[in-house]
């Protein structure tokens, strides 16, 4: 799709709002092992054609919320051999598992963890 045609482009970049920036990146550079998409700034991470980008909650765009903020899920497809490797890689770095995948072949196979500030990351067998 052309941007502008019938709808905008394919996504480009995720915000995540984070009350310790610096907590998430290790997180996402880390355990999730994503790379850094520019030299020098280590709170945006490539993802394809995404950049995940880590913005700290309370600045111009994302204001501080009170009570009950919202969550995200972000989802990243793995091979389904993967899934249990990754899984243990999670409990070794004792990040809180929400969802084990199940049995080999029983679909969905999925793994779905918290991130240190309660964001749902899946990790899901591609098909």
């Amino acid at each position: 799709m052309t941007p502008g045609a019938s709808g905008p482009g394919p996504l480009a970049r995720v915000e995540l709002a984070c009350r310790d920036p610096h907590r998430q990146r290790e997180f996402f550079g880390r355990i999730l092992g994503l790379a850094p998409a520019e030299q020098g700034n280590a709170l945006r991470f490539a993802l394809g054609a995404v950049e995940l980008v880590l913005r700290p909650r309370g600045d111009a765009l994302f204001a501080s919320a009170r009570g009950g903020e919202a969550g995200t899920l972000l989802a990243f497809p793995v091979a389904d051999a993967e899934l249990e490797r990754w899984h243990r890689r999670m409990l070794m770095a004792r990040v809180a598992v929400l969802d084990a995948p199940g049995p080999s072949g029983a679909p969905p196979r999925l793994l779905r963890v918290a991130d240190p500030e309660g964001n749902v990351i899946e990790l899901f067998a591609a098909a």
